[in-house]
């Protein structure tokens, strides 16, 4: 974290971030376009991590080579891909709705901190690095992009959608991690990692649990908070 190789690579995705944000505004690219570019950049993602997995590591066993559970995409970053095809392709607006603003503040979050605090090496040499950088570049590109393309797409009602999606997602993860019993997915089994003041075991599972989600809280609702001072004053200049 944060070696000479990490701050290059820091560098290169505020390249694509802002970059991309820029290009896409100022070529005035729809939502289906941006969605169009991301569930492309998704596929590539898969495509590149599953084969140089299977074909660099060489799993084997009884029935052939295989990936580890730890590499299916259920953390909230490669969740990311499930929300936006179903965005992409559903007919309903309402559907495209709900999943793009699942997307803004869990997408934005988690690309950044991922990019922020890698866990896989910054060689060059390594293909997997460029695809691990880039795929949450791109997700953090996406999640802007979708703040500034859509009217007012963070409201209340969009944070109780996003709260409503993650425990779901919760749920689904605390029922996987069960069947794998190697998994950590959204990290509901135990923390990221160990030492940290508020997320550990101390006090046993269910503590950690509810302080987890009280920390997921606070900080969407510092997430959403400056965004429901802009539509208020907004609102009241257009009153006026």
């Amino acid at each position: 974290m944060f070696e000479p190789l990490h701050f290059v690579w820091l560098a290169i995705c505020a390249l694509v971030i802002v970059g991309g944000t820029v290009l896409s505004l100022k070529k005035n690219l729809s939502l289906k376009g941006g969605l169009n570019i991301f569930c492309a950049l998704c596929v590539a993602s898969e495509v590149v991590k599953i084969f140089f997995v299977l074909i660099r590591e060489e799993r084997h066993n009884e029935y052939g080579v295989y990936i580890k559970e730890t590499d299916l995409p259920f953390h909230l970053c490669s969740m990311q891909i499930f929300c936006a095809f179903i965005a992409r392709f559903t007919k309903s607006e309402r559907i495209r709705e709900f999943f793009v603003r699942f997307m803004i503040p869990t997408g934005l979050f988690g690309g950044l901190a991922a990019i922020l605090i890698p866990t896989i090496t910054c060689s060059f040499a390594n293909v997997r690095t460029y695809q691990y950088f880039l795929y949450h570049a791109g997700l953090s590109w996406f999640a802007i992009f979708a703040i500034y393309r859509k009217k007012d797409p963070l409201d209340v009602k969009a944070f109780l959608q996003v709260l409503a999606g993650l425990g779901v997602a919760m749920m689904i993860a605390i029922y996987i991690n069960a069947v794998t019993q190697r998994t950590n997915f959204l990290y509901v089994a135990a923390p990221p990692m160990d030492g940290l003041p508020i997320l550990n075991m101390d006090n046993g599972w269910l503590i950690y649990f509810l302080s987890y989600v009280a920390v997921v809280l606070v900080v969407l609702l510092l997430f959403f908070a400056p965004f429901w001072i802009y539509y208020a004053v907004k609102k009241r200049k257009i009153k006026k």
